[in-house]
């Protein structure tokens, strides 16, 4: 049997691999500790603006210039399913997805 002539052929063939990691060479060393932002002078400034005064007072129709929400009163409120009807002062409200957000920031702005 006769071969043809020697050409080279288009067969690659791949090194073994080996179970050692890689090295990373170049580039800037980049700290892993988390970066802290700087405060400025309100404690909820990505909140500002976005917030209405009264907001959450007259989702659950009390009046402004009445008692102080507490955090006591506030909390079991967040246990209400969505879509359900409960008492509250009196008066019956509707819990929504939007009266749960405003009642979690009431009790978030409360423990600072």
């Amino acid at each position: 049997m006769a071969y043809s002539s020697a050409k080279p052929s288009n067969i690659q063939i791949r090194k073994p691999e080996t179970n050692e990691k890689k090295i990373f060479q170049g580039g800037k060393a980049r700290d892993t500790k988390a970066k802290k932002s700087k405060k400025e002078d309100g404690l909820f400034t990505e909140t500002e603006g976005k917030i209405k005064e009264g907001g959450l007072r007259r989702a659950l129709k009390i009046k402004t210039d009445g008692e102080p929400l507490t955090k006591k009163e506030l909390s079991p409120l967040l246990k209400h399913d969505n879509e359900k009807t409960f008492q509250f002062r009196g008066n019956s409200i509707k819990m929504t997805d939007k009266l749960k957000k405003q009642i979690r920031l009431a009790l978030n702005m409360m423990k600072s």
